[in-house]
């Protein structure tokens, strides 16, 4: 029976309204980030209007294409978020959310990659399923957003991986400073897994040092490593720590031993045999179960009975699934439960020896080679 037209938006009505109507604001914040309105806001100090921000704006950067009607537009679709405040007559201020993601500079970045690669994957994904008799699981590079590039009329990027059409379009640096920070962390690597209950330290006080090797695959640029370092300096050298990574705009980490290896290519294994600690953080969520497999199999054939394989992903649960949509909608790949890591681990040839999933944040899963 249909609601009388003149009675009150339920409440349920109000939450299905106001989640379902963001995404075309979400939109907006690539403009945010562009034109580094957070910042000119912040930087005022006080409650600005748009043609304040947009006179600091071009005070800081010369003559840029910022005009007054997208900056008033957009800093209002901000306040609507959430990321400032708005007041009456068009005036805007810096919140707490504002402070936040100016100081955090990796935050703005990740806004960006959900808000342009993510939202542009989002927009296409019925489209896909529609044209392909809703074919589904998506495998890789050929998800909703190749398929967007596709009906783009690009078929060169409509054929490439996130990765690879980010560095096309100029925007993988962007990504790999959102890799760094993230959207803040709680403290370090060895801090977060200590919270969890996982024996970092005593894993590699007890090992003699000609075998202290740690190999973080897909590390960027080595943030997880040197978060290692400057908690073990004792222990743990240049020579200790391997970083791999097959990402054209990494630079340099004088800190760490750099190593390009590509898993994907036919006959590219493991370079390195035998290591004690092997790290993927926020890489399998990127993969397929398919190409998961195929990756963890890559790494035991090369694993001694004492090594360890080390995955940090979110736990997958409520809290996550805005991530998890995100990764299937880019990557086909996606969070994963306590039971879907153990079966990748067993098709792998690996088991697990120590797992913690908290409710929120990054799980721990360890590895070990399944001995005959």
């Amino acid at each position: 029976m249909a609601a009388p037209q003149n009675a009150p938006i339920p409440e349920a009505g109000k939450k299905v309204l106001s989640t379902v109507t963001m995404a075309p604001s979400l939109g907006f914040v690539p403009i945010a980030v562009h034109f580094d309105l957070f910042g000119c806001l912040q930087d005022i100090g006080k409650p600005a209007t748009a043609e304040e921000v947009c006179s600091l704006h071009h005070t800081k950067y010369g003559d840029t294409d910022l005009s007054v009607p997208l900056a008033n537009d957009t800093l209002f679709l901000m306040g609507g978020l959430g990321f400032l405040d708005l007041l009456p007559d068009d005036v805007y201020r810096a919140n707490d959310v504002t402070r936040f993601l100016v100081e955090t500079p990796s935050a703005q970045h990740g806004a960006m990659h959900f808000t342009s690669e993510g939202l542009l994957a989002s927009a296409f994904l019925m489209r896909r399923l529609i044209d392909t008799k809703f074919e589904y699981p998506f495998q890789e590079c050929d998800t909703p957003f190749q398929y967007a590039h596709k009906l783009m009329g690009n078929d060169f990027l409509a054929r490439e991986h996130v990765y690879s059409v980010m560095h096309h379009t100029g925007r993988l640096d962007s990504f790999n400073t959102f890799m760094t920070g993230k959207f803040g962390r709680w403290g370090t690597m060895p801090d977060r897994v200590r919270k969890l209950g996982y024996d970092l330290d005593g894993l590699l006080q007890s090992t003699a040092p000609e075998k202290l090797q740690v190999v973080d695959i897909g590390g960027g640029r080595g943030e997880l490593l040197l978060e290692m370092q400057a908690a073990y300096p004792h222990l743990l050298k240049k020579e200790n720590l391997i970083l791999q990574e097959y990402n054209a705009d990494i630079g340099v980490v004088p800190e760490v031993t750099e190593m390009a290896w590509n898993y994907k290519e036919d006959g590219s294994e493991q370079p390195v045999k035998g290591a004690l600690l092997y790290s993927m953080a926020h890489v399998l969520h990127n993969l397929s179960d398919i190409e998961s497999i195929k990756l963890l199999a890559k790494v035991a054939r090369v694993m001694a009975p004492s090594s360890r394989l080390l995955i940090q992903e979110f736990t997958k649960n409520a809290a996550s699934s805005t991530t998890h949509a995100a990764m299937i909608l880019m990557h086909a790949g996606r969070e994963r439960t306590r039971a879907e890591w153990r079966d990748l681990a067993a098709f792998a040839g690996l088991q697990i020896t120590f797992e913690a999933y908290p409710p929120n944040g990054e799980c721990v899963v360890e590895l070990r080679r399944v001995l005959n």
